[in-house]
This record gives structure tokens, C-alpha cells and sequence, in this order.
């Protein structure tokens, strides 16, 4: 048997490195970019009927599951809207003052007793109210806030809750309790009043009355044919009952009672006279009065030509300001069915980029690509594909 000498063996191997170094730069040269980029950027794939991870304090303007798109068009453009909540409706919490407290006086002492508290929001507040437990008492008691009289008598549970007068509330309040004299032939006894459980009722008004939502019509899809809007109505409250007004880029689609007991999906013919000349539209809904959830939402608009997937979002201007500063980027993420090859064209407002491949996800940094308000993203598939989930998600 011939035996290898060291330098030949040390030869041969090194050989056997560079050649596998040279078959492993050569595989990752001839892979499509999508996977290139998964690649090197060292990302894994989940599973595929998982959705686009969200990672902790990103916050979601856009998520979207397309399901199957094709590389052929259609006429039909289905817009969905993020669900609606309307509200004008009072909250009320509560808020312990004091555990327990004693308040007395005889013709030494004046064993009275002062309790702070602040209120936020005063704007908002619809009333206040004390509440208290009488364990036992005896002479009468004066509750005065703010220096001002609210209740002077013998306090029995009936009486409870107290009202608070919003004109005598302030940002910071002094609620001072104090009892009365005995009588004079009960000089030597004390009158007092043992409590339990001070607290504060505070009712505040809440509302949500007004709320709008974007959505891009494909104008490259010819003149629109037919527009509809759909909606379920869910009340949270039967009484009161509001009624609902919408608009299509401030002019007036609708405005009807709301009735609790029809729960059928309504549709509402859009006049496409009132849709914008560059697809960029806003539909709004406002109510006067009750609380109210708008689901399953969509506009559906018929062209005269065929047309690709696309999907509205909206940037405030506080995060669009992030975005240009540079303290938060958004990205476009799309969690792709892990077989086969996934290839399309994608334009982000007036931007355009292109994905191709075969890993089961794709990330695009979109910052750049924005605008302050309404935004739509365009899908144009290159290949049959499935899409399981899109975000558009700042962090």
C-alpha cells in the first residue's frame, strides 16, 4: 500500500477547501435575488400558513391575505376597509380616596379631616360623585369642596352617591368633612361619623364619532363602470339610536337611522362621478350619536379593463415625520405558500420594485417610497402565486 506523505495530504486537502469554497460562491451567484438576499441576510422561513411576524413595538398599517393572484388580470377591484368603531358613549371609573375615616367634635377638639384628590380631563368629564359606607354616626355632617357647601345633614345610605358640582371641581380639590356640635345639654359627649370606603365616581364622555378610510381605484384600468360600498352594521347598544352618515370625498353618499335589529349586509351604489381622477379616494363615516361597529367593510369597483390586486393604507403625519427623520422605516413583508417560484412587479405610489423568488418570504424597505396620508400598494404577478399574508409595518 503507498502511504501519502504529509505535504501531499495537507496539499490535497486544501485543494478539496477551495474547490468546495469556489461550488458554494458559485450557488449563491446563480440563485434568484429573493433568495440571494434570504440567504445572506441569514433569515428563516416559518411555516407557510403562518402570517407575517410582528415584532415587538412595530405597529401594522396594512394587513392584507390576498390568497391566490395571477399573472392574468380582472375587471373587478375589491378594496377591503379596516373594521369601524363609532362611539359617543359616557365610561365611568372609580377611584378609592380613603380605606377609613373619622370625623368628630366635642366642645374641645374639632377633630374635622381633609381629603385631596385631582381631576384630569375636566373637559371631558360628565359628572363626579362621592361615595362612602356609614359604619356609625352620631350629630349631623357637612362635606364641603373646595370651600363650597355639597351636603350638610344626617348621611344615611339613601342619600349616597353625593354629587360633586363640576363648577366647583378644579385640577387639584380638598373635600373637607366635619361634624356638628352635641347640644348644649350634651356638652360633654362628641358627635362623629365613622367611614369606610371613600371613593370617587368619576364619568367621563368618550367619543369616536368621525373616522375615514383610503382606497385606491387602478385608473390604468379605464373608466369605472360601477362602485359599490358594503357594510354590516353591529350594535354595541341598542339605545340611543344615531344615525350614520358617509361620504365619498366630502360628498354625500348616505345619512339614515341606524336600526339595531338588520343584520343583513347593506350595499351602497357609489357615484363615480365623486371618485377622484387619481385613484386616490377617502370615504368617511360619521354618526351623531349611540356606539356602533362597521364590519366587513369593502368597496367593489367594476372597470372597463382588467385590472391587478391593490391595497390602500394611511400614514399619519407623526409617523411619516419618523420615517424622514430616519427613527422608524417601514417595510413591506409578504409571507409567500413555501413551493414554487413567486415573481411580480409591486408599485408603491409612483415607486416601483420587482421580487423574484422561491423562499417563503419577502421584506422590502419602503420609506422611501411614501407619502404623508394615503398610500395603495399594486401587486403585479409575474408567475401564479399565493400570497398568505402582506404587512405594511412601521418599526
Amino acid at each position: 500500500m503507498k502511504l501519502l506523505k504529509r505535504g501531499d495530504a495537507a496539499a490535497e486537502l486544501s485543494t478539496f477547501v477551495i474547490l468546495m469554497a469556489l461550488f458554494v460562491i458559485l450557488y449563491i451567484v446563480l440563485l434568484p435575488p429573493g433568495d440571494r438576499d434570504m440567504l445572506l441576510n441569514q433569515t428563516t422561513s416559518s411555516s407557510s400558513s403562518a402570517g407575517v411576524a410582528v415584532p415587538e413595538g412595530a405597529k401594522v398599517l396594512l394587513s392584507e391575505s390576498p390568497g391566490m393572484v395571477y399573472s392574468y388580470s380582472k375587471n373587478i377591484q375589491t378594496v377591503k376597509l379596516e373594521p369601524i368603531h363609532l362611539y359617543e358613549k359616557d365610561e365611568t371609573t372609580q377611584f378609592n380616596l380613603v380605606k377609613s375615616l373619622s370625623v368628630s367634635r366635642n366642645i374641645l377638639k374639632d377633630g374635622y379631616k381633609n381629603v385631596i384628590f385631582t381631576m384630569d380631563d375636566m373637559e371631558k368629564l360628565s359628572s363626579a360623585k362621592l361615595f362612602m359606607a356609614v359604619s356609625e354616626s352620631r350629630g349631623m355632617l357637612t362635606i364641603k369642596l373646595n370651600g363650597h357647601d355639597i351636603y350638610q345633614g344626617v348621611l344615611t345610605s339613601e342619600q349616597l352617591p353625593i354629587d360633586l358640582p363640576k363648577e366647583y371641581l378644579q385640577a387639584s380639590n380638598t373635600l373637607a368633612l366635619s361634624v356638628s356640635l352635641p347640644p348644649f345639654s350634651q356638652f360633654y359627649k362628641s358627635n362623629y361619623y365613622l367611614l369606610q370606603d371613600l371613593k370617587l365616581i368619576k364619568t367621563y364622555s368618550v367619543e369616536n364619532t368621525e373616522v375615514s378610510r383610503a382606497f385606491f381605484v387602478d385608473t390604468e384600468a379605464g373608466t369605472v363602470k360601477k362602485a359599490t360600498l358594503g357594510y354590516i352594521v353591529n350594535c354595541n347598544a341598542l339605545e340611543p339610536r344615531g344615525s350614520l352618515t358617509i361620504k365619498v370625498n366630502s360628498r354625500l353618499l348616505s345619512k339614515d337611522t341606524i336600526f339595531c335589529d338588520f343584520q343583513e349586509e347593506i350595499k351602497l351604489p357609489i357615484d363615480t362621478e365623486s371618485l377622484a381622477d387619481d385613484g386616490r379616494n377617502r370615504v368617511s363615516f360619521s354618526i351623531d350619536k349611540g356606539d356602533y361597529n362597521l364590519d366587513q367593510a369593502a368597496i367593489k369597483v367594476e372597470t372597463g379593463k382588467s385590472t391587478y390586486p391593490s391595497y390602500t393604507f394611511d400614514i399619519s403625519s407623526d409617523h411619516y415625520q419618523s420615517i424622514k427623520d430616519g427613527s422608524k422605516k417601514l417595510f413591506l413583508k409578504f409571507k409567500l405558500r413555501e413551493s414554487g417560484r413567486k415573481k411580480a412587479l409591486v408599485s408603491v405610489q409612483d415607486s416601483e420594485f420587482s421580487f423574484d423568488t422561491s423562499a417563503s418570504e419577502y421584506s422590502k424597505d419602503i420609506s422611501a417610497m411614501v407619502d404623508d396620508g394615503a398610500n395603495y400598494v399594486k401587486i403585479v404577478p409575474k408567475e401564479d402565486f399565493e400570497i398568505v399574508n402582506l404587512k405594511v409595518m412601521l418599526q
